[in-house]
């Protein structure tokens, strides 16, 4: 279930960042745009690679071409609100974030590979969450303003989405702490 919510958000929260940054045409500096390209697309690739790894545990090669590809979606979204250069930045921070991902991932044990994609879950939210806000910090003149400027829903939406993943990453550690001590007490038992 943390895969499937981890995903969706990873590429609901992309979307939501092309279409709410591309639509208002908010103008930036050159160099702000590569470092929000590369962020989000190294963040966004890394959580897609350790999940597909999780999916595929034994097949490092396929699950690494399929993070590689999904990575190159998102970073499309994440990078085309900045042009040809953004998505450029995007696409090679998040090969090397996607191959990064299922290599980490395929090192992991099982209950390091759930804590390791709860944490990039959020640290990918949070990323997301800080652009949106550089960006609209780009058109208004105070810090506060800012704030003011998303409807209450956008960040009520962000902290159920850390939430979530957090805690939906606490409860799958807890069951696997349970699964491994009913293993150990019946290995004990034969």
């Amino acid at each position: 279930m943390l895969l499937i919510v981890s995903v969706i958000m990873v590429i609901g929260y992309s979307v939501y960042f092309f279409s709410s940054s591309h639509v208002k045409g908010i103008t930036t500096q050159a160099s702000i745009t590569k470092c929000i390209s590369m962020l989000l697309g190294m963040t966004s690739s890394l959580t897609i690679g350790l999940i597909i790894v999780a999916w595929l545990p034994n097949m490092l090669a396929f699950s690494t071409i399929i993070a590689i590809l999904l990575s190159i979606g998102t970073a499309i979204l994440v990078g085309g609100r900045f042009g040809l250069g953004g998505i450029l930045e995007a696409l090679a921070s998040s090969l090397m974030g996607a191959m990064m991902g299922t290599m980490l991932g395929a090192m992991l044990s099982s209950q390091e590979l759930t804590m390791m994609i709860a944490i990039m879950a959020v640290v990918y939210l949070i990323s997301v969450f800080s652009m949106i806000m550089i960006l609209m910090n780009a058109d208004v003149n105070t810090k506060w303003s800012v704030l003011k400027k998303k409807p209450i829903s956008f960040y009520v939406a962000f902290l159920l989405s850390v939430y979530l993943v957090s805690t939906m990453g606490v409860l799958h550690l807890n069951d696997k702490e349970v699964e491994n001590h009913e293993m150990n007490h019946t290995h004990q038992h034969s």
